[in-house]
């Protein structure tokens, strides 16, 4: 069972950035009240700026922002010390795969661990499938800390 409950509007609006961002990857935040555990409340779009880093260094990032995202870290440094301030809980980062379906891909997974250990400890990774615009499907994966491997479930 994921450690959060996603409510039915968040994983609309997921599949919404998703349709508005298509045929690129769409990105961001979901947040909850720190004092209510797994609590989502707020959804927080990031702009994807891979294509931007792929302009600059395709060696270090060969994909464009069809196949990958990269949250624009202007806006989610700022974003995570105004919930942190607010008492929210970055508890979810999501992003979409444009006409590939839901999946927690080994890319994903690689960005999500550094040396072996969760980047993020404690958050969750919605993945929507987007496919010719429309909703195909959504994954939850979240570190399990005794199998010391991602878990996923559908939504």
């Amino acid at each position: 069972m994921p450690p959060v409950t996603l409510p039915a509007a968040l994983l609309q609006h997921c599949f919404e950035h998703g349709r508005q961002t298509y045929p690129e990857e769409a990105c961001g935040y979901l947040s909850g009240p720190e004092s209510a555990a797994g609590a989502l409340t707020k959804a927080h779009p990031i702009p994807n700026i891979q294509n931007r880093m792929h302009a600059e260094d395709p060696q270090t990032y060969p994909r464009t922002a069809r196949e990958a995202y990269f949250l624009d870290p202007k806006v989610r440094l700022p974003l995570e010390r105004r919930l942190r301030a607010e008492g929210r809980a970055l508890r979810v980062i999501y992003h979409t795969h444009p006409d590939v379906g839901a999946y927690f891909s080994a890319e994903d997974q690689r960005k999500a661990l550094w040396n072996g250990e969760p980047l993020f400890p404690g958050v969750v990774y919605l993945v929507c499938g987007v496919t010719n615009g429309k909703p195909d499907g959504a994954i939850l994966a979240w570190w399990d800390v005794e199998s010391r491997q991602f878990r996923v479930e559908r939504v």
